[in-house]
């Protein structure tokens, strides 16, 4: 006799610690919404994030809001959002909508696949983003450093204010391009074919569709759909020139690379092997292409904005942070590989702008089937949104929740304040936590250092809001910096 297996939903009621739900998404609280569209008239494309946080803070932890008619179970407390993050690809899953905008632009790489699909791209990818392979580039790093810098030292001389997150946006693209593709794209200097502009034109079409309660663009082609539909193109366009020039090299006879060496050449050489296991179809190394893009411009640039905003915002921490990097990098002006690792209050500055500022403040899922979270049934189909970032602002994870204290992440930190690193999910947590944190970090410690060492940082107006705005990941929206050199940098 075969020996039985607990269903899935037994299985998963013990690994969320709940023996039997006690309530299902009809008993739970939530704003009241209008009949047939529920509480989508209040969800702004840019701004939804916030209304999700919102109304966290008027229902509590477990809350249910509707999409149309469709019931949507909304987390935010920390082991909950956890276990949920844990329980990924097997029992939640990204939800379809996300998966179905993504084939539709030809993109279901690792960030959309699910199951299976996700499993094979994720063992031949995350090699590659790990942090030795990340540091083997870190002299093209530095060169690109160094360009931003001269691309803000030539703004400090001419004392004007820069939008900061579009020449970071640029700067992360070309880093990324190299570490992932082996070509720097040198967009900060204004090639090739504007590609930040058309990225950011796929952020906003990608939100704006995930988003939409109907894929209307199917039917009606608005002027924003038409604008993505181009950017889209061009994108595409020169992902295939990537995907073509590293062929050819790959190819290159007696110049022929002894093994792969990028992320590309690695997805090439799969894609042309004898082995089905690690077989990439065409789409698929077009799709996690445009997802390193995308990913290696948004949420790394986002990031390095809002440190920039903190900076400026606090001349205590920028005074500090300084004080660290000159003592660091000596003579230096960008910090060595070692010397990034040294940067220890940095790192803390870049710990709590994750935790206030997360590029991904929530993550929409879906049940694969049946399940429970917590004491809540849940069946399947059902979506479940998880506020990642929430966790990181209760006061019982972390004292004083709405400062930004970088010393919380340091070991000096006050025993009466509560600190739990774990609840701080700006990369995720689980199976599915984000490949490219290691990169993500680096480029943040050398940027970072390269500003404390050459500049005073200032918010160009301090009576302009800076606000949040979602394009895909949650950036600055108004944040713009005024760059003063200090008398070191000159010399």
């Amino acid at each position: 006799m075969k020996p039985t297996c607990p269903a899935p939903d037994e299985t998963t009621r013990r690994s969320a610690g709940a023996a039997r739900p006690r309530r299902t998404l009809a008993d739970l609280p939530g704003p009241r919404g209008l009949p047939v569209i529920g509480n989508l008239h209040e969800l702004h494309a840019d701004r939804w994030h916030l209304e999700f946080e919102r109304w966290w803070r008027a229902f509590g932890d477990v809350f249910v809001v509707r999409m149309g008619r469709q019931p949507i179970l909304v987390v935010a407390e920390g082991e909950l959002v956890r276990d949920v993050l844990q329980r990924r690809p097997a029992v939640f899953r990204r939800t379809r909508a996300i998966e179905d905008v993504s084939r539709e632009a030809d993109m279901v790489g690792l960030f959309s696949a699910d199951g299976e699909a996700w499993r094979k791209q994720r063992q031949l990818i995350n090699p590659t983003l790990h942090a030795r392979h990340v540091e083997g580039f870190f002299p093209s790093i530095c060169e690109i450093t160094g360009r931003l810098r001269d691309l803000w030292s030539r703004a400090a001389d001419e004392r004007a204010a820069r939008d900061v997150l579009g020449d970071l946006m640029r700067y992360s693209v070309d880093v990324t391009s190299t570490i992932a593709f082996g070509r720097d794209l040198n967009t900060l200097g204004g090639g090739p074919d504007a590609l930040q502009e058309h990225l950011q034109r796929v952020f906003l079409g990608l939100n704006r569709r995930i988003l939409a309660p109907l894929p209307y663009w199917r039917y009606l082609g608005l002027p924003a759909d038409r604008a993505y539909d181009r950017a889209l193109l061009a994108v595409k366009r020169l992902i295939f020139e990537l995907v073509a020039a590293a062929r050819r090299e790959l190819e290159g006879g007696a110049a022929r690379p002894a093994r792969p060496r990028t992320l590309l050449e690695l997805m090439i050489v799969a894609r042309d092997g004898e082995d089905p296991r690690a077989h990439l179809s065409d789409a698929e190394v077009y799709a996690n292409v445009l997802t390193m893009l995308l990913a290696g411009e948004d949420t790394t640039a986002n990031t390095l904005a809002w440190i920039l905003y903190y900076l400026a915002s606090r001349p205590d921490v920028q005074a500090r942070a300084r004080e660290e990097a000159d003592r660091v990098l000596g003579g230096g002006l960008i910090p060595t590989l070692e010397q990034s690792k040294r940067l220890e209050y940095t790192g803390a500055v870049t710990q709590e702008t994750l935790r206030l500022r997360s590029a991904a403040p929530l993550l929409y899922l879906e049940a694969n089937h049946d399940t429970v979270v917590g004491d809540v049934a849940v069946p399947a189909g059902a979506g479940v949104v998880v506020l990642t970032r929430a966790t990181g602002r209760k006061p019982e994870y972390f004292g004083d929740p709405e400062s930004f204290r970088p010393e919380r992440w340091l070991g000096g930190a006050s025993p009466m304040l509560p600190h739990e690193p774990r609840m701080a999910l700006a990369f995720g947590s689980g199976p599915r936590v984000c490949p490219g944190r290691s990169m993500a970090l680096l480029e943040c410690a050398v940027t970072v250092g390269m500003v404390l060492r050459s500049f005073t940082v200032q918010l160009a107006d301090h009576t302009a809001p800076v606000r949040e705005r979602m394009a895909f990941a949650m950036q600055p929206e108004g944040l713009r910096i005024r760059f003063t050199k200090r008398a070191r940098a000159r010399a």
